[in-house]
């Protein structure tokens, strides 16, 4: 199970995922992802705080919109990941191809100054 929410802030959206991201509910995560391109944002960043596990068909979704992100223009991050999550990134190179940051990384780089 999966629950997925999408919140914006200026110009950047953050969809936040917690439970367990697999091919049951890809379909879920791609309406948050089309929503928040709605939104035109500048980033779009994946809170994964509460992210307890992610399979190889959630790994090829995410691939698929960081591909997207990059043809519209569009920064996309991952913040706030589990150690349990970065493990499989990193097993499957994928930390390579990602921007991965701690919540104060992410809010330094990408949130305006309050």
């Amino acid at each position: 199970m999966l629950t997925v929410s999408v919140n914006q802030l200026g110009d950047v959206v953050v969809i936040e995922l917690e439970g367990e991201f697999d091919i049951d509910v890809i379909r879920n995560v791609e309406k948050a992802w089309n929503d928040a391109l709605e939104k035109n944002p500048r980033v779009i960043g994946f809170n994964c705080k509460e992210l307890k596990f992610i399979d190889s068909s959630a790994l090829g979704t995410l691939v698929k919109f960081m591909n997207s992100a990059t043809n519209r223009k569009i920064a996309l991050t991952l913040f706030n990941v589990t150690p349990s999550v970065i493990t499989i990134f990193k097993t499957s190179r994928l930390d390579k191809f990602f921007s991965i940051n701690s919540k104060e990384e992410f809010e330094n780089k990408f949130l305006p100054v309050k």
